[in-house]
């Protein structure tokens, strides 16, 4: 801090021309790996004609449904929870569905996708497809601008290298929520570390709307907030810009109480997907080899991110590390270990530490071994296997 309370600059800022090279160059790699990504699943979609997955305990014959071969290239994107998105951008929440409903989805990505249905004649697989991509398109500019800001140190393109090699890319531009989320968590960081806290606000307010971890996008968000303005800051009007944080999740939560009588009903939903804050032995069970993989593979993206976030708190900045651990003791507490690489993703400090590294070697083996456990996560996706 300078003596008249103001913050000193984190680092040097980079020249606009210099940043929007990096954004331009990010657009560019986002483009590429969206045919090659796509063209590898396709064809090896219709390469292999397997039967239904059986990895965990609930799954067999009845519970999965086959996927027969075909050349739809839209149709690969509608698996597993895009399920429920569509659902929701369709017919809006119910508690219809059996033991399962839609009420634990958060809307903001769900409503994108049904107003980008409308322009696109009603077809909801198609406008979830292109509105991910977009975002996800969007999230890489936005992260290269941040790097090219504000860590100088690092090749502000290689971070999203490292994001389009994680093993469980291919959400980013499935009919899920992940790429929308990336970017509203980036655009929070890059406009709090301007100085632009009431803009952070609105986006992480966004964030919360699109997944319940748009709440640990407020700590990131409070830590960053506390760094420029120190603890006297949040005795000042300025503090709240914070209060717009949880503004979506409280109007999600709201929502539920109007329609269904229950502020918490996201809770109690959530307990149907095995998510109830208390982890049992049935949720670390192992059924057979393949589900051996899966859970090995969970806990190799838990320990790896809980590294990257040691990291990243002692190494990197300390905001960004407190986000990450934080994200993930919640994660780790929710009841289940399941779909470890997908939320560990959307992290993204974990792409600066590879990005970090100095040996040339660490970076190949690192970007090698996830791209070949990406070929391995399409494949598993587009069958209707259990991914992440």
């Amino acid at each position: 801090m300078s003596p008249n309370g103001q913050a000193f600059p984190a680092t040097p800022a980079a020249s606009p021309r210099g940043g929007f090279r990096a954004a331009w160059t990010a657009l560019a790699l986002v483009a590429a790996w969206l045919v090659v990504a796509n063209l590898y699943a396709l064809l090896s979609f219709n390469r292999f004609q397997l039967p239904p997955d059986t990895s965990l305990e609930w799954m067999g014959p009845h519970s999965v449904r086959p996927v027969a071969p075909d050349w739809d290239l839209v149709a690969l994107h509608d698996r597993w929870d895009a399920y429920w998105y569509l659902d929701i951008a369709r017919n809006g929440y119910s508690l219809r569905g059996g033991d399962q409903a839609n009420v634990v989805f958060f809307p903001l990505y769900p409503l994108l996708v049904r107003l980008a249905g409308l322009v696109l004649g009603g077809d909801l697989v198609l406008a979830g497809w292109l509105v991910s991509s977009v975002c996800l398109a969007l999230a890489a500019a936005v992260f290269a601008r941040l790097v090219q800001e504000f860590h100088p140190g690092i090749d502000p393109v290689l971070p999203v290298v490292f994001l389009l090699a994680h093993p469980a890319a291919f959400f980013l531009n499935a009919v899920y929520s992940e790429s929308l989320f990336l970017l509203l968590s980036l655009s929070m960081l890059l406009a709090a570390r301007r100085g632009r806290f009431w803009t952070a606000g609105a986006f992480a307010a966004l964030a919360s709307a699109t997944r319940v971890a748009g709440l640990f996008a407020g700590v990131l968000l409070a830590a960053e907030f506390i760094h420029a303005h120190g603890l006297r800051g949040l005795l000042t009007r300025r503090v709240f810009a914070l209060g717009l944080a949880p503004l979506g999740i409280l109007a999600f939560f709201l929502h539920h109480q109007i329609v269904f009588g229950d502020f918490f009903l996201f809770f109690e939903a959530q307990r149907k997907f095995g998510r109830d804050l208390a982890v049992t032995a049935a949720d670390l069970a192992v059924k057979n080899s393949p589900g051996l993989v899966v859970r090995l593979l969970d806990y190799f993206f838990l320990a790896s991110a809980l590294a990257a976030g040691a990291w990243a708190l002692l190494r990197l900045r300390a905001s960004y590390g407190v986000y990450m651990l934080v994200t993930l003791a919640v994660a780790i507490g929710s009841g289940s270990l399941l779909g470890a690489a997908r939320y560990t993703m959307v992290l993204f400090p974990i792409h600066l530490a590879g990005a970090s590294l100095r040996s040339p070697a660490l970076r190949f083996a690192w970007l090698f071994g996830a791209t070949l456990l990406q070929a391995l996560y399409i494949l598993c996706f587009v069958n209707h296997y259990w991914t992440s």
